[in-house]
C-alpha cells in the first residue's frame, strides 16, 4: 500500500512539474464561497470574454442554479441569465447605472416578463455604496390589465344608443335630447 500511494504522489508531483506555470496577470479569477446553510458558491470572472458564472450547490454538493452575467468595462454585471439545477432558463436579470457609472439597480425577470426581484443600491454623500435593498415582488399579486374591446366598425352618431348585440331583441335606436344651439362669438358679439 506504501508502494502505490507512494507512486501516486510521484506521479502528481511528475506531472505538477511538467506544467508551465500560470502567468501572473491571469485573467480568470475564481473564488468560493460557503454560506450557513452548509451550501455553496463557486464564481469565476473571465477578464478576456468579460463574463461571471456563479454556480451555487446546495450541502450535498448538488447544483441548485447557475448565473451567467456580461461585465462592462469596470468589471460590473449588466445583464445575464439564471438557469436552475438542470440547465433550464428560469430567469433573467439587468442592471442600471447613473451618470457616474454606479449600479443604481438590479432588476430580475421571469420568463413572462415580469419583475419578481428589485436590488437597489443607494450611495451616500461621498460616493460610499450603503447597504443594497431587496424588494421581491409576486408578480401574481399584481392587479392584470387587459386590454378593452372597441367596436369601431358602427358608425353611430354621439348620444346614440347602439342595438343590442346578437342573440338579444332588437331596438330601434333613440336620438338623445338635443342641447339648445349655442351663438356663434359673432353672434353672441353683435347680438343677433
Amino acid at each position: 500500500m506504501k508502494t502505490c500511494s507512494a507512486f501516486f504522489v510521484l506521479l502528481w508531483v511528475t506531472s505538477a512539474i511538467a506544467q508551465p506555470a500560470a502567468p501572473a496577470g491571469t485573467p480568470i479569477v475564481a473564488k468560493s464561497t460557503y454560506h450557513p446553510d452548509n451550501s455553496h458558491s463557486e464564481t469565476i470572472v473571465d477578464k478576456t470574454t468579460n463574463e461571471l458564472i456563479e454556480s451555487t450547490y446546495n450541502a450535498g454538493g448538488a447544483l441548485i442554479s447557475k448565473k451567467h452575467y456580461l461585465l462592462n468595462e469596470r468589471g460590473l454585471p449588466t445583464q445575464g441569465h439564471i438557469y436552475d439545477g438542470r440547465g433550464n432558463l428560469v430567469a433573467r436579470s439587468q442592471v442600471y447605472f447613473d451618470a457616474y457609472g454606479r449600479a443604481t439597480e438590479m432588476r430580475s425577470f421571469n420568463l413572462n416578463g415580469q419583475c419578481y426581484q428589485q436590488v437597489v443600491y443607494e450611495y451616500d454623500a461621498q460616493g460610499a455604496a450603503k447597504k443594497p435593498k431587496v424588494v421581491n415582488v409576486n408578480p401574481g399579486a399584481a392587479p392584470s390589465i387587459k386590454p378593452g374591446v372597441i367596436d369601431f366598425t358602427n358608425n353611430a352618431a354621439p348620444g346614440m344608443v347602439m342595438p343590442p348585440q346578437q342573440g338579444a331583441p332588437a331596438q330601434a335606436p333613440t336620438q338623445a335630447p338635443a342641447e339648445p344651439k349655442k351663438k356663434s362669438f359673432f353672434g353672441r358679439l353683435f347680438g343677433k
